[in-house]
């Protein structure tokens, strides 16, 4: 039973995802009055953080491998539901992040904090993040805003454009909200919330175009270091069966976001006016990240 409903958390209807999610909340409770530090050492919570469209589903379907994974639906998010798109309070976040127990899978769109980064810590959860390159994040928000998420709060803003391209330039540029009800910044802004996540020893860090890339073996293997690094349960020849089973989960298809997942399709559908807009909001981020080494692109 259980197991189904958690095979319904990828349906694409988001009704059957939300129903599923609350009656996922039934299990939790009861898995909770029993959860303790012990089990959270033996079986830590996972965290599958992510910039949004950069791999969140990707990554979930990956770090489900790991033993004992339950799947209860719980996303945490920094800025709240769609419909809302508000920013999550500090002590909304916390209690968040203090309810999860051991052996849970949570996603998560968390901005960076280190008081985030403490409670996290505090209860033992290993931590993933999966960022992609901001280019290719811009065109891919555009197509999810302008004709997917009908329910999002910016989606009449985005459908309201009269192209593709004014959407991508739209999401390069943010909005410009005089009355701070709506907070949608530029790309650069928008991901340097979350940059703080990388380059930390406490987070497996990793770039969507590595991981669907020649380095996607190197990479699920150095999540598997990472991961044993943070519970007390030896998996030893495990590890090739985990790796096996990360691989099988990847499923693109199970995705209700799904549209094309591939790397540099930026190249193909970013106009003059679209990258010289990027350079000048977020051309010194490429940089930071490894993804030019100029602003000659």
């Amino acid at each position: 039973m259980i197991a189904s409903l958690e095979s319904l958390l990828h349906h694409r209807s988001g009704i059957v995802r939300k129903g599923s999610t609350l009656l996922l909340q039934i299990p939790k409770s009861i898995a909770r009055s029993s959860d303790s530090p012990e089990k959270r050492a033996a079986k830590p919570p996972v965290f599958a953080n992510s910039f949004p469209k950069s791999g969140t589903h990707l990554l979930d379907q990956i770090v489900e491998a790991f033993p004992g994974m339950r799947n209860f639906g719980s996303f945490l998010s920094s800025m709240t539901s769609s419909f809302q798109f508000r920013e999550r309070t500090r002590q909304s976040t916390l209690n968040f992040i203090s309810s999860t127990i051991a052996g849970e899978l949570t996603r998560a769109h968390l901005f960076f904090s280190e008081e985030y980064a403490a409670a996290l810590a505090k209860r033992n959860v290993i931590h993933f993040f999966i960022y992609r390159d901001p280019r290719d994040v811009v065109i891919s928000e555009a197509h999810y805003l302008r004709s997917l998420n009908r329910w999002h709060r910016l989606h009449k803003v985005f459908r309201s454009t009269p192209t593709l391209d004014d959407a991508i330039m739209l999401s390069i540029q943010g909005l410009q909200d005089c009355n701070g009800s709506l907070n949608y910044p530029d790309i650069g802004t928008r991901f340097e919330r979350y940059a703080g996540w990388i380059g930390r020893s406490d987070v497996y860090s990793m770039r969507f175009e590595d991981l669907v890339g020649d380095l996607r073996d190197q990479i699920l293997d150095e999540m598997i270091d990472f991961y044993q690094q943070g519970t007390l349960e030896l998996m030893g020849e495990n590890s090739a069966d985990i790796k096996v089973n990360m691989i099988t989960n990847i499923a693109p298809e199970r995705s209700h976001t799904y549209r094309k997942g591939k790397s540099g399709g930026w190249r193909d559908r970013l106009k003059v006016q679209h990258r010289e807009e990027f350079k000048r909001v977020a051309g010194d981020l490429l940089i930071q990240l490894g993804y030019e080494q100029n602003l000659n692109w």
